[in-house]
């Protein structure tokens, strides 16, 4: 005969199971880019999107919100019901540099949004066009200590790793490199490419596809080694400009308040995603390198984040 303390536990378990079950996701899903169409970003979400919908039974539609470095989209999500509908796919970037440096945008990357999964991470290119004499670093920075006019640099947003490359050759060369923030690298790239610009900095997926294609020269790349994309070219500590050794990732993030249940359904049907090998031949044709999380290492990478860049204070 069962007692009181079992049937109790029985209907609380049945309760929170039929509470569980009852949480389900809004159809349509939709996945807000905070970018233009036709960079990584999007065309990581256009990959991922109806894959996402086929494992949660659900529409899944993306939509593009640009503008202002990604935050745009991001206070979008920010603002949006905790219900499952509203999902950002984004740059750590538009999440967690960009109202550090710009307070108006109006939302904190802690306080507002819940990771619930990372897709990839990716390292940042400096280039040069191949009209450009230097071929290695040191020799673009001699150009530029007899020309300073050289050390105007484009960069694809406001702030962050562009920012700390630039900081990093004037601190080690004693040049003065000023820069000059575009509206993404669609934009960037061709007065990169036509030498309207002396140097550039971009994410590796723009910079490798523009490398490959026999565009722009890459003298250096960010992070603590060589890229398995570009293995001839040298990192920047290896050619002696420190603290360069950062990189930056994508992510799905939902606004805070979602519940457990949802976060972890979708964290799931992300991480079934991303074992597809033809999803993982795609998201390595993009020049991006996978790097799935669960909640818990979302969580972790967005507070490493969130400190990183509140001790580098970056500056527009």
């Amino acid at each position: 005969m069962q007692t009181l303390r079992t049937l109790f536990a029985g209907a609380i378990l049945a309760a929170l199971a039929a509470g569980a079950a009852a949480q389900d996701f809004k159809n349509p899903i939709k996945i807000v880019v905070p970018f233009a169409p036709g960079g990584a970003t999007d065309a990581l979400a256009r990959l991922l999107g109806p894959r996402l919908g086929k494992e949660l039974s659900q529409t899944v539609v993306i939509e593009n919100k640009p503008g202002a470095s990604g935050q745009i989209g991001t206070a979008f999500v920010k603002t949006a019901a905790p219900d499952g509908s509203t999902f950002l796919l984004a740059l750590d970037h538009s999440v967690v540099v960009v109202p550090l440096i710009t307070p108006s945008a109006g939302y904190d990357a802690v306080r507002d949004f819940m990771p619930v999964g990372q897709v990839a991470r990716f390292q940042w290119t400096f280039a040069v066009p191949l009209t450009s004499p230097a071929k290695t670093l040191p020799e673009f920075v001699e150009a530029v200590r007899q020309n300073p006019q050289l050390g105007n640099y484009g960069m694809p947003l406001i702030g962050g790793v562009p920012d700390i490359i630039g900081a990093a050759i004037s601190r080690k060369a004693h040049v003065k490199m000023e820069a000059i923030a575009f509206g993404g690298s669609a934009q960037m790239m061709p007065q990169l490419i036509g030498g309207q610009l002396a140097s550039g900095v971009t994410g590796e997926p723009e910079g490798v596809t523009m490398s490959r294609g026999g565009k722009v020269r890459i003298l250096a790349i960010s992070g603590g080694k060589r890229s398995a994309l570009l293995p001839e070219v040298p990192t920047f500590e290896e050619q002696g400009f420190s603290g360069v050794n950062v990189s930056s990732f994508n992510a799905f993030f939902a606004p805070k308040g979602l519940p457990a249940p949802l976060a972890e359904k979708f964290n799931a049907a992300l991480h079934s995603v991303l074992k597809d090998p033809e999803v993982q031949a795609k998201v390595q044709d993009m020049s991006l390198e996978l790097a799935p999380t669960d909640l818990e290492q979302s969580a972790a990478e967005l507070a490493r984040s969130y400190r990183f860049w509140h001790a580098a204070k970056p500056t527009p």
